[in-house]
């Protein structure tokens, strides 16, 4: 874990600039609190920020390096390369010559043997910045499942680029204008590939590299997923998704840090944890240490889709049958009001406001705990959407929607422009048209997707829909994952986003991903390794607080911001309709719905207060 953020202009000598980078730096102390480092030349100044407890026996960032040809390469890595010991040994067999700088300094060795196309024999989770000294070139990097995020904007006679907006932000050039379709893309509740919510920013594409020079600045992926027919019968399949899982997590889990699981007892984290046991024993170390987080009480709290059953007693059992270390970690969901860290949940939110109530929040205060404990944790999270267990799959109206599938899911909760819209002035979404806006997208995605020739329509269908998923709504949920639990000094670690097992799961026919029933074939994969009531288990999602105080919390922050005459985000509300909010009595059936609307209402005027962007509507 840690950030980057830099700045290059090829019309200015940069030699005396530092200060910009430090700025810039400074608002990603959270990402990496324990260390910093600058690179200045005449065209670039970047920088990193480290976190200890996962840098540990790395080379200090930036890690410049010379290659036996005498090239030279500086290098900024946020994130994890799993392979760099593999490629260390190829590199050396090729004359590169290391310090023992991890694998920092590996992956600029790497540069200056591959070249531009070196992306393809990393694997991990990263977002990586590496200066070509002697092409005077740019390179910026992700991950081929967009884990790791790294955004940039032209600026000057270059770009500035970081690993959240807010770094572009600090930047003196840095373009603070949101347009129409900035907002739209804020309010669309998916993840547009490449696209930002500030004009000319851009987030670098899963699996893409950015080159940028004297030349001007190029994009293209050098990894993307490709349909072919599945050979494999069942049994094979499911010793294959096995084994993938295997692979994945024994990378993830990693030599030098010792990680924890995030366990909540259902199949997804029982999975990692269960595999992440056996490795260790495999290893000869261990025991494996286990997390589960929970609010005191039972009752059912607030209704709506992010509701949880109570995690603990499925997760203790699942500890005790893998002897794991377990902690329950009760959060007192007074916390949720906090007004510190609800004042600062949007920029922990990657500068994103999101109609989720009580979701980022939650993840942040158990990251907090965490924290103390462990700074690398794996986590079951995107098992749904790599294993086809989507919300109304099993409703043929959302099959076949013309709109995306999670938003047909939950069409009948929703305004009609779109998740927490509800108390937006009814002109700004007239002029918004966020169902069009989203009609565009979802036809531009639909453009993109991998098919085989020939295949049955229906099955053509649910690879579409699969597909959907995997590019908007698992980049949306990461990038949510990753912003909060990076303000809390953890580094979060999926490994069901393995490019290998999404790239051979994308080709299992549909009936073969669904038998057993949802995630028939995950639980098929790892019947042995689980007790039967977790195999049997029904998905459970994240836990929400469930404190009744939170309702009433949301309507006087609301009641405050409608008072004050200079809060950025009145010119967006229908105030009436706010005001009717606030008055009306709490309905239960309503709540979720509600509460999305105040909160949206809540974090737009803080993300609009931080950011202070310009609205050109």
């Amino acid at each position: 874990m840690g950030g980057i953020a830099g700045w290059l202009d090829f019309e200015r000598d940069l030699s005396t600039y530092r200060g910009v980078v430090l700025a810039q730096l400074g608002t990603l102390a959270p990402r990496g609190p324990d260390g910093e480092g600058v690179f200045v030349a005449p065209h670039l100044v970047a920088g990193h920020r480290a976190r200890a407890v996962v840098e540990r026996g790395r080379a200090s960032q930036p890690v410049s390096v010379r290659g036996p040809g005498g090239g030279r390469a500086t290098l900024l890595l946020d994130g994890q390369v799993y392979n760099w010991r593999e490629l260390r040994a190829e590199l050396a067999a090729a004359g590169h010559e290391f310090t023992g700088g991890g694998d920092a300094e590996v992956v600029a060795h790497a540069y200056l043997r591959w070249g531009p196309a070196f992306a393809e024999h990393l694997d991990g989770m990263f977002a990586i910045a590496v200066w070509d000294a002697t092409r005077e070139r740019l390179l910026l990097v992700r991950d081929r499942l967009g884990v790791k995020p790294l955004f940039y904007q032209r600026v000057g006679g270059g770009l500035t680029f970081g690993s959240e907006p807010k770094a572009l932000l600090a930047h003196p050039l840095a373009d603070r204008e949101v347009d129409a379709d900035g907002l739209r893309e804020l309010l669309a509740f998916t993840s547009t590939p490449g696209r930002a919510v500030f004009r000319g920013m851009r987030r670098v594409l899963p699996g893409g590299v950015v080159e940028a020079g004297r030349d001007g600045t190029t994009e293209h992926r050098y990894w993307e997923l490709t349909a072919a027919p599945h050979p494999d019968d069942r049994d094979a399949t499911v010793a294959r998704v096995r084994e993938l899982l295997g692979a994945s997590v024994a990378r993830q889990l990693g030599a030098d840090t010792p990680p924890a699981v995030l366990l909540s007892g259902g199949v997804d984290s029982s999975t990692v944890a269960a595999l992440a046991a056996r490795e260790l024993t495999r290893r000869g170390e261990g025991p494996l240490r286990t997390y589960t987080i929970g609010y005191p009480g039972g009752g059912p709290g607030t209704p709506g889709p992010m509701r949880s059953a109570e995690d603990a007693p499925f997760a203790a059992e699942v500890a005790a049958h893998l002897g794991a270390e377990h902690t329950y970690l009760e959060l007192d969901p007074a916390e949720l009001l906090d007004p510190v860290a609800r004042g600062s949940a949007v920029a922990a939110q990657q500068d994103m406001p999101v109609a989720a109530p009580q979701f980022p929040a939650s993840l942040r205060l158990l990251c907090r705990r965490i924290a103390v404990h462990s700074g690398v944790v794996l986590a079951g999270e995107q098992a749904d959407t790599v294993f086809a267990s989507f919300m109304g799959m099993d409703d043929p109206t959302v099959i076949g929607a013309d709109t995306y599938p999670w938003i047909a899911a939950t069409r009948d909760r929703l305004p009609p422009a779109g998740l927490g819209t509800g108390l937006l002035a009814p002109d700004l979404l007239a002029k918004l048209d966020v169902p069009g806006y989203l009609a565009d997208t979802y036809r531009a995605d639909l453009a993109r997707v991998p098919r085989l020739d020939a295949e049955d329509p229906a099955e053509a269908r649910l690879r579409e829909i699969y597909f959907l998923h995997l590019q908007g709504w698992q980049e949306f949920g990461c990038a949510l994952d990753d912003g909060v639990s990076a303000a809390e000094g953890v580094e979060l670690r999926w490994p069901f986003c393995d490019h290998r097992l999404v790239q051979y799961l994308y080709n299992v026919p549909w009936s073969l991903k669904t038998s057993g029933g949802p995630k028939g074939l995950l639980r098929a994969a790892v019947a042995d390794l689980l007790p039967a009531s977790v195999l049997t288990r029904p998905s459970s999602q994240f836990p929400t607080g469930r404190n009744p105080a939170y309702a009433g919390s949301l309507r006087r922050e609301a009641a405050e911001v409608l008072a004050d005459p200079h809060a950025p985000v009145r010119r967006l509300l229908d105030v009436p309709a706010v005001q009717r909010a606030l008055r009306a009595p709490f309905d239960p059936a309503r709540a979720w719905r509600d509460l999305t609307d105040l909160e949206m209402v809540l974090q737009l005027n803080q993300w609009l207060t931080n950011t202070a962007a310009r609205l050109s509507l």
